[in-house]
């Protein structure tokens, strides 16, 4: 058993390395490793290594594999890193197929436009678990775990997504083809570090009231400090025999109290201020059953296409993603090209600058 536990940083380092692509040659008390380049700049190694078992982080030209070594805690991290990925499908008993205008008329807002639906037509879309880890640091430090709910394809967040529908059968499926698409997970990451701020400001309302507190108790205290050492240091002005350099220098000292405090105060802002960090830690894709609504929206004589989806998780319709900067709206304006924009990139659209 015990040489079990000793061999299992180095056993666990050939497996590792075996799986990235190096060869690798066992020796007597390690391995030799030729590796590719792309793993030997991630790791920080020469292409050609030998590994020992038990020695030194690095010693005549061999690196040491042992508990707490620099070169095991790299290759753990690049193992760990991966998202862990899985899939399901969901399956309805009823899918709904009219009552679409009247949904339009109750979650959406075209402003000096009209819509109206043209066709629709059951689909199957995938939609994204994204569970996340976040860090709160400050003085002192919060963490916990929010999930975010997205349509994959359009990068739509939708708040209401968590609330799977319990009428749903849910079945193991392979991940979808669409998953691998960099140019859709990087609209994702950009919608959760969008969306994260408001979800995770109630997750940590207290904790930053907490420091809220500490901090006007400190700013109070420091206050109290220097008005203090302020009144004895002008109380020592009037001493008999002090000479008129001392007085002066006292003087100059005194006046400096106003400055002195505010960097004091500066420094015990940045001491309380909270800096989050947001982690995705798991996804899961869900592929179910939809209705793609087909909409011709009237902007004075012209129209132009769009799409909604109806959404049976959540029995509505997933929010509009605004082709300005990505968020999801119920509101949507139009700009004088006709991009589909929500209130915030309305004034000036960021796809025509118009």
């Amino acid at each position: 058993m015990n040489s079990e536990t000793i061999a299992m940083p180095v056993f666990f380092a050939r497996r590792f390395l075996e799986r990235q692509g190096a060869v690798v040659e066992a020796s007597l008390i390690g391995f030799d490793a030729l590796l590719p380049q792309e793993l030997a700049e991630r790791l920080e190694l020469p292409d050609y290594v030998r590994i020992k078992d038990g020695v030194p982080a690095e010693s005549e030209g061999a690196y040491g594999i042992n508990y707490g070594s620099p070169l095991l805690e790299k290759m753990v991290d690049l193992t760990c890193s991966p998202l862990p990925l899985a899939s399901c499908q969901l399956s309805f008993h009823y899918l709904k197929s009219q009552g679409f205008d009247r949904l339009i008329q109750d979650q959406f807002s075209f402003r000096k436009s009209l819509c109206g639906v043209i066709s629709t037509a059951p689909i199957k879309t995938d939609y994204l678990v994204l569970a996340c880890r976040y860090v709160a640091r400050s003085d002192e430090q919060k963490e916990g775990l929010i999930s975010f709910f997205f349509h994959f394809d359009t990068g739509a967040f939708i708040p209401r997504g968590m609330d799977i529908s319990a009428n749903a059968a849910t079945e193991t499926a392979p991940l979808p083809e669409s998953s691998k698409d960099t140019t859709k997970w990087n609209r994702i990451i950009k919608a959760v570090s969008r969306e994260s701020q408001g979800l995770i400001a109630a997750e940590i309302r207290d904790f930053k009231d907490s420091m809220n507190r500490r901090l006007r108790r400190d700013v109070n205290n420091l206050e109290e400090y220097y008005e203090t050492l302020k009144k004895e240091m002008e109380l020592s002005l009037g001493r008999a025999g002090l000479s008129n350099r001392l007085v002066q220098d006292r003087k100059e000292k005194i006046a400096l109290v106003p400055e002195e405090l505010a960097k004091k105060k500066e420094d015990l802002l940045m001491k309380y201020s909270i800096r989050v960090k947001v982690i995705p830690c798991a996804a899961l894709f869900i592929r179910t059953p939809a209705v793609r609504i087909l909409c011709d929206v009237h902007i004075g004589r012209e129209k132009r296409p769009i799409s909604l989806t109806y959404n049976p998780v959540t029995k509505a319709l997933d929010p509009f993603a605004c082709e300005g900067c990505g968020s999801s709206t119920a509101i949507v304006s139009f700009c004088a090209r006709h991009h589909a924009l929500c209130s915030r990139c309305d004034a000036k659209c960021p796809v025509c600058r118009s």
